[in-house]
């Protein structure tokens, strides 16, 4: 009952994967098709009971004994007998075909209903706003699995339908990372972030999206994202971005692609950092940019020193701190924890 894929599959809206995997669970066993019977009858708060059809030749027995009687020897009574056979016997039959037919024409009338309020269901959205301050992040989650971290100083207005598989459509000012639940497609998209420069659409995946003064940028982690910029038309407008690209555009033209590292970008939303001969140099680059501080290397031949591997932190000080036990060098913060030294004195 618990389990939304489960869930989604009820309320007439899971996925033709989650469809399938339900399909295989209940064909295993009886004892599994009674357990998602019952569950489907609590989530959806109703079921329908099906009676037990009449046995017609028992049925037929019980009123042969209680009716008719032992067999008179008069062939003019056995004739008799043998029609009334025949009407009973046709009786229960049609009794028979009615039942049923009360409990299919039931059953279709309600699915019937059920049908027609669906457009109205589909029409149903909610429009919000969240906002953050300094040095503050929010995290919005959907029921399809995706979810909204905005950074600081930053600004988000969403509207998402009732349905799992409506696209979210988002207008952004400031920092945000989308995480794309679900099954997305080119034409069906789980996000369109819409900034002043251009729509992002996603297909699949986890994205940053950066809007500034004069541009707009995205930077991919994974799967693949579409960009159609809004001062121009039709397909001349699209471009798509790929794993590991940063694209810089403004709502005339593609200022910029390059290949950078998606986690120095994402870390803050994930807590999470890869390094693959990343210098020292480029490290602090970042910590610097990002967590407005300022970051002084002792040394150059430190500066140039390259790091692998990747890092989990929650806070600036664990990143820096991992970074260091890694590297065997000593870390160091002023006073006013506005500077850190990396290296010896």
């Amino acid at each position: 009952m618990h389990e939304p894929s489960f869930r989604n599959m009820v309320e007439g809206t899971a996925s033709s994967k989650e469809i399938k995997r339900w399909t295989h669970w209940m064909e295993a066993s009886d004892k599994n098709r009674n357990i998602a019977r019952k569950a489907a009858t609590e989530i959806a708060g109703f079921g329908f009971i099906i009676p037990e059809l009449p046995d017609v030749e028992k049925e037929w027995d019980r009123l042969n004994r209680e009716f008719i009687g032992k067999k008179e020897k008069n062939k003019k009574n056995e004739a008799i007998h043998r029609r009334q056979d025949f009407f009973l016997r046709k009786t229960v039959l049609i009794a028979a075909v009615l039942i049923l037919g009360i409990f299919v024409g039931l059953g279709s009338y309600i699915y019937a209903d059920m049908q027609q309020k669906e457009p109205r269901v589909e029409q149903i959205t909610e429009k919000r706003t969240i906002r953050t301050g300094s040095g503050e992040q929010k995290a919005i989650r959907f029921s399809n699995g995706s979810k909204i971290m905005l950074n600081s100083n930053s600004v988000i207005t969403y509207s998402a339908g009732s349905l799992h598989n409506q696209t979210i459509r988002v207008v952004l000012e400031g920092e945000a990372y989308f995480t794309a639940g679900g099954e997305a497609t080119q034409e069906q998209p789980v996000f369109a972030v819409h900034t002043p420069d251009g729509v992002i659409r996603d297909i699949g995946t986890k994205f940053l999206v950066t809007v500034a003064k004069d541009q707009s940028s995205v930077v991919l982690q994974e799967g693949k994202v579409e960009v159609s910029m809004s001062g121009q038309h039709k397909e001349d407008a699209k471009f798509s971005a790929r794993r590991g690209e940063m694209l810089r555009f403004r709502n005339s033209a593609l200022l910029s692609r390059k290949a950078v590292n998606p986690t120095f970008f994402t870390s803050w939303a994930t807590g999470y950092m890869e390094f693959e001969k990343t210098t020292m140099k480029e490290f602090a680059g970042f910590v610097e940019k990002r967590f407005d501080v300022k970051v002084k290397i002792m040394g150059s031949k430190l500066s140039a020193a390259t790091l692998d591997g990747a890092v989990y932190f929650r806070s600036l000080s664990e990143l820096v701190q991992s970074v260091s036990e890694v590297a065997q060098v000593p870390v160091y913060q002023s006073k006013d924890c506005q500077t850190i030294y990396i290296g010896h004195k």
